[in-house]
């Protein structure tokens, strides 16, 4: 599942998309829309999605003046605008793809199967290429451990604490971020803010009092409500 952030001033722009996309496109979801630019920030900032549908021209903030706030880009850009003239802008700002208003049923699906064959690539070359090894900076030193002893990482602040198979603990001098971005995104999820699991570690999903995932070594992740649906579709297809 592709989930999407439409960013658009227009009510009436939002809510095309948003029935072309359940009229067509099932492997997308609409996860948050917002007419406020400044409240597409922090949707971005929170569900991390896959596509951001971003109007360009907007009153308070701009389309192009969104983007340079954000400290996410990991997502696909598909500009959505009723003027031509910004299609050079959008270039450089490595926009996936450009979709005049009113948005073409056809031209939309075209573009989310694009999206949808670039995002099997990425997973495929993501398990293929992958190193097994990860290196930690600790206190006194450099220790190196295998992904498959993971169990979970947590964050503490500009530090993050492993949670290891053997039962250790190894507090590491980088962020949690950093660390996410050398593992494999197809195992390990970024559940909460402050969490990221190895999926193949996962053996209980816990919705008592909030949402968690327990772990092998009996310890438990707090799974954010917006990532949940996300986080079970997931633990479904690791376990494939």
């Amino acid at each position: 599942m592709l989930r999407a952030v439409i960013i658009d001033d227009e009510p009436s722009g939002i809510n095309t998309l948003q029935l072309l996309i359940g009229k067509h496109l099932e492997q997308v979801k609409v996860v948050a829309t917002t007419t406020r630019a400044r409240d597409g920030i922090s949707m971005i900032e929170d569900y991390r999605p896959e596509i951001v549908f971003l109007d360009i021209s907007m009153p308070e903030l701009n389309g192009f003046a969104l983007l340079q706030q954000l400290a996410f880009r990991d997502f696909n850009l598909v500009f959505t605008t009723g003027y031509d003239q910004y299609a050079i802008q959008a270039i450089k700002h490595n926009a996936f793809d450009y979709l005049l208003k009113p948005v073409d049923a056809d031209e939309l699906k075209s573009c989310i199967s694009k999206i949808s064959g670039k995002q099997e690539k990425a997973g495929t070359q993501s398990r293929s290429t992958h190193p097994n090894v990860i290196e930690l900076s600790v206190k006194d030193g450099i220790i190196f451990i295998r992904h498959s002893d993971i169990i979970r990482l947590e964050a503490s602040g500009s530090y993050t604490i492993f949670y290891l198979d053997n039962k250790t603990k190894q507090v590491a001098s980088k962020s949690l971020k950093e660390y996410e971005a050398q593992l494999n995104p197809s195992v390990f999820y970024r559940c909460h803010n402050s969490h990221l699991v190895n999926l193949k570690k996962v053996v209980k999903f816990i919705s008592s009092n909030g949402f968690f995932a327990q772990m092998t070594d009996g310890s438990s992740a707090e799974i954010a409500r917006k990532n949940k649906e996300q986080f079970l579709e997931k633990l479904k297809r690791v376990s494939e």
